[in-house]
């Protein structure tokens, strides 16, 4: 047993170097913050447990599959370290799935490195919060359609099952199905003798499974509220979006949507940033200026579509730019942004609300107080500040050779990755052009950190050939 794993470490070596710091890493946000760290939405998901109502902004995936059971036996700090393993589970499961496609051990290691080491993520495993979730259900999808090969009915659907789980927990998986859908049609790499139509069947099935969760939810949602959503902020967010760009002065607007579209002119709109629009505009509204039979998520709704049908070139030129920022080599912050202290390590224990409030709440379900290890957390911001994260390009460079696999670059045509290519790629790729929709944020790039590097790794080994032993298979060496 001792030498089989002294075997394996020697073969992995790099993994368990990454490995070791990362868990080191995660330890020293143990110490540095306790019991975790409250963000203000972290509020919204304690404040719904128990009730799981579906109408707030947030949909209740996190509070029903984690943040809930977990309670049950624990308290908040037994949730980050639920989190904390569940990143390094992240990094395992996705090396195991490159070696099972042939990838190198030293490219599969590089893979997974920023989930282990990168700072945001590290940060937001820590905290409250269903990003980390969302990563681990993304993942699950993507080891479900490929462990086996190519997916047939039942797994197609329990895939589909999985995606609209994820929707449950961030509503930016909406669009996710469609990716998924092309991959398990397009999967005959995995094996050659599926048919068109089997395919066809599984893709069916997938989408199915997909309609069936979210329709299942949405008449959960009917039964709360009298209508069926998947949530309370989809409105909110579009009209957050289209007014950034809204020309008031030349659109024929109705009195409702005219009392809703920003005075201001459109660059100082972008200074100010969607946040503002999603979330607080509504303050500067005169109630008096909207008709009586019409509401201002009514209004709001209204002028949204319009500026879609009127503006559509400046909307999604606004979210092709926001959709870039992702790829910059530095963590920036352009003008109207959300702050990115936010995903930032502090040396204080940063409060998003009143100081009693948090400590009320985590007397609730906790301890009832928290702590900073200033010497442990002035460590982690000077780690996080100091490069310690993935530079916005790596990404871009293994969403570039994930495309150049998916064309049939170099060997990439009789690999069988190519479709793997497409799925982890368009994954990846579509649930952060859905984020740039609704607004850009840091945080809202971390799926790409599980995603991106798995394709680009795949992408290598299909364009270069998978690694062969002396017996002329793939091997995972």
């Amino acid at each position: 047993m001792t030498t089989r794993l002294l075997r394996a470490v020697r073969r992995h070596w790099l993994l368990v170097l990454f490995l070791f710091a990362g868990v080191l890493l995660r330890i020293v946000v143990e110490i540095a913050y306790q019991p975790a760290l409250l963000y203000i939405d972290s509020f919204r998901y304690l404040k719904d447990l128990g009730v799981f109502f579906p109408g707030n902004i947030n949909p209740i995936g996190y509070e029903v599959l984690l943040l809930g059971p977990v309670l049950l036996v624990g308290d908040l700090g037994l949730v980050a370290i639920v989190q904390h393993l569940l990143g390094l589970g992240l990094a395992l499961s996705s090396y195991a799935l490159l070696m099972r496609f042939g990838c190198r051990r030293w490219l599969a290691a590089l893979a997974v490195a920023p989930v282990l080491l990168d700072a945001y993520q590290l940060q937001i495993e820590h905290l409250i919060m269903s990003d980390l979730l969302f990563q681990v259900l993304l993942l699950l999808v993507v080891l479900l359609l490929t462990w086996w090969g190519t997916p047939g009915p039942r797994l197609a659907l329990l895939g589909g099952l999985l995606l609209g789980g994820s929707v449950l927990v961030r509503l930016v998986g909406l669009t996710l199905v469609v990716p998924a859908a092309v991959f398990v049609l397009l999967a005959a790499g995995l094996r050659p003798r599926d048919g068109w139509r089997r395919r066809l069947g599984s893709a069916l099935a997938l989408v199915a499974g997909f309609v069936l969760m979210l329709s299942t939810y949405a008449g959960y949602h009917m039964y709360w509220t009298g209508y069926p959503a998947l949530g309370g902020s989809t409105g909110s967010v579009v009209f957050g979006r289209t007014a950034m760009v809204a020309d008031c002065e030349r659109l024929e607007l109705t009195p409702a949507q005219r009392a809703v579209c920003p005075e201001a002119p459109v660059a100082e709109r972008k200074r100010t940033g969607i946040d503002y629009y999603i979330h607080f505009f509504h303050n500067e509204v005169d109630a008096a200026e909207l008709p009586e039979e019409v509401s201002y998520s009514e209004a709001q709704h209204s002028l949204a579509f319009k500026v879609l049908r009127s503006q559509p070139f400046e909307v999604f030129g606004g979210v092709a730019e926001d959709f870039a920022k992702g790829f910059a080599p530095m963590r920036t912050r352009s003008p109207g942004d959300v702050p990115l202290a936010r995903w930032q390590f502090q040396t204080e224990y940063p409060l998003y609300t009143n100081e009693w409030v948090t400590r009320d709440w985590l007397e609730y379900y906790d301890q009832g107080s928290y702590s900073v290890n200033e010497r442990a957390a002035g460590f982690l911001r000077a780690y996080q500040l100091g490069g310690g994260y993935t530079p916005g390009t790596v990404l871009g460079l293994a969403l570039a050779l994930t495309v150049a696999a998916m064309l049939g670059v170099g060997r990439a045509r009789r690999s069988g990755l190519r479709a793997v290519c497409l799925l982890s790629g368009g994954l990846g790729t579509a649930v952060l052009f859905t984020a740039a929709a609704m607004e850009f944020s840091w945080r809202y790039q971390l799926p790409a950190l599980v995603l991106l590097p798995l394709a680009g790794a795949l992408g290598i080994t299909a364009i270069t050939g998978r690694r062969i032993d002396t017996k002329g298979s793939a091997t995972n060496r």
